[in-house]
């Protein structure tokens, strides 16, 4: 991917807020912060990067309010996801990091944090499914709708597809009907070309 893409440059306010109260945040301890969430990228969305009783020590010992350490690890996170999303190297990595208001000790923090995971989590990634549930089978019938009687030369032709969803822990299973008209069926027919370069792209 080239750096003149910017991933992190153009995001919400939200974003920006947290990158500011990570500049606050003291250079010596942030790497530690930061090898804990990049492990933890790719783990089950329920399960906590650090428990309880960590956040309220780093809360102590950072100074800082629940929801502001809260606002810090989703951002960190959102950093490594799209990071490793785009299979970044870590030089690229800080090329567009340098393009936010993130200040150089912490991209440097980002740089070697990184360049030290950097293999084990896109093996990881690559291994695991981020969705609890995955397509097993696809089938799809045509279905042909009459109008009112009245205008019983009105048809209105649709395509029903039922897709079996298996979940990720083998238990769980569930089946789910969508039904799309001609213009739906288009749209969705697009969409699909469009992942299915994304994919390529990557491959």
């Amino acid at each position: 991917m080239s750096s003149s893409v910017d991933i992190f440059a153009l995001t919400s306010i939200k974003f920006n807020d947290s990158l500011a109260l990570i500049n606050r945040l003291d250079a010596a301890k942030f790497p530690r912060i930061l090898s804990r969430i990049v492990q933890k990228i790719g783990s089950d969305k329920n399960e906590r990067i650090f428990t309880q009783v960590e956040e309220e020590q780093l809360q102590s010992v950072l100074e800082l309010q629940a929801y502001e350490l809260k606002q810090i690890i989703e951002a960190c996170s959102f950093i490594f996801e799209q990071t490793a999303y785009y299979s970044l190297s870590s030089a690229v990595m800080v090329a567009q990091l340098q393009k936010s208001s993130l200040q150089n000790d912490k991209i440097t923090a980002f740089q070697h944090v990184w360049s030290e995971n950097a293999e084990s989590t896109l093996l990881t990634l690559r291994t695991k499914s981020l969705a609890p549930l995955v397509l097993g089978d696809v089938g799809w019938r045509f279905h042909l709708q009459m109008s009112q009687s009245s205008m019983s030369k009105i048809k209105h032709p649709s395509a029903i597809f039922e897709f079996d969803l298996k979940a990720t822990d083998a238990a769980n299973n569930e089946k789910m009907l969508l039904e799309f008209n001609k213009d739906q069926l288009q749209e969705f027919f697009v969409q699909l070309e469009l992942i299915q370069a994304k994919l390529d792209s990557l491959a």
